[in-house]
């Protein structure tokens, strides 16, 4: 952690006031403080530093303190399958599908959104830390968030990347739900895979907290999240994660962006590039009618009318996809709150 972080990004996790934790160094190097202790001015209560990691998880539920003890878990078995430090800094491009719907997402989302060098960003459920390492090498300022600090599975792993002086960010162990990050002081809030680990009433609440961190004009920026679908109503399968005590909770498309536009954002869907309908563009020329089925896909590729309603088909009713979502913080003041808007006012809040 740099010295400077702290009273500029933080909030106590205890008295949840915005910027007064001050750090006391007691083991640094070139880069940063590594060992360390948070103290708020507020209601005096001390947090620690440790390895760089800002341990800010106060409070937190039961649940999620047997998910982190579970990816501990998970990341030995991870050792024990082969993997080590040079495969982690290798992704998300490795030769895995997973990894191939990860990488594909990440080169959309730096191909289509306008990210400047400077700007600060808040990858929530970093995990290993890969997507924090690629946006601080391309400029961004990045904070990691995540429940555990297991290396491999939590905000340990950052030394894998920072430590060969390629990238820098920060390191903060904290809920989603709650976030220890100070009010209005992100540019973008980066969720790649982790809202699903919130029940109904969390869901909420980390929406809330997303709006809360993000600047006016900020975004929040939804990618591969999972989804519940009239063809997988369950959406997860807990029997995968059982032994690791994964929270997982499936929600409806129209449920993440239904809370989103509650919490105040404008929202907008993420074509998945990955899909098959999505990655390859429309023929220059509609193929013969007789050819219906092609002449019918062609006709919804080139129209945005039809890339909305296949996708719509997708995340509601047949899956095979991710929910990807940008969601807008407004720069007006007192814009009224999405869960007041009826009618044609919900509409317009759901189309941005």
């Amino acid at each position: 952690m740099k010295a400077a972080f702290a009273p500029d990004h933080l909030r106590c996790p205890v008295c949840r006031r915005d910027r007064t934790l001050s750090l006391r160094a007691d083991e640094s190097d070139p880069r940063e403080v590594r060992e360390g202790v948070l103290t708020c001015s507020a209601c005096g209560a001390p947090q620690p530093v440790h390895r760089g990691v800002a341990h800010l998880l106060v409070g937190a539920p039961d649940h999620v303190e047997r998910e982190a003890a579970g990816l501990e878990r998970f990341a030995e078995k991870m050792r024990t399958n082969g993997w080590d430090r040079e495969r982690v800094r290798q992704l998300p491009n490795v030769d895995h599908g997973y990894w191939f719907v990860q990488s594909a997402s990440m080169t959309q989302l730096l191909a289509s959104v306008p990210f400047q060098a400077g700007q600060s960003l808040l990858d929530v459920g970093s995990n290993t830390c890969w997507a924090s390492n690629i946006f601080a090498r391309n400029g961004l300022t990045v904070i990691a968030l995540d429940i555990a600090t297991a290396e491999m599975q939590g905000l340990y792993t950052a030394d894998y990347f920072i430590e060969d002086g390629t990238s820098y960010f920060e390191r903060v162990l904290g809920s989603m739900s709650d976030m220890p990050i100070a009010s209005s002081t992100l540019d973008y809030v980066y969720c790649c895979e982790v809202l699903h680990h919130n029940d109904n009433a969390s869901l909420r609440r980390t929406f809330q907290e997303c709006f809360r961190v993000l600047r006016p004009g900020g975004k929040l920026l939804v990618v591969n999240e999972t989804l519940k679908t009239k063809r997988d109503p369950v959406g997860v399968h807990a029997d995968d994660v059982a032994e690791f005590e994964g929270y997982e909770h499936a929600h409806w498309a129209l449920q993440y962006r239904g809370e989103a536009i509650r919490a105040g954002f404008r929202t907008r869907l993420i074509e998945p590039s990955y899909h098959s309908f999505f990655r390859a563009p429309p023929q220059p020329q509609a193929p013969p009618l007789r050819q219906w089925r092609e002449r019918f896909e062609h006709e919804l590729k080139a129209r945005p009318l039809g890339r909305r309603a296949y996708l719509m088909w997708v995340n509601h009713v047949v899956g095979d996809v991710s929910f990807g979502m940008i969601a807008t913080k407004p720069h007006r003041r007192g814009l009224r709150s999405a869960a007041t808007l009826r009618g044609p006012r919900l509409r317009a809040a759901r189309s941005g």
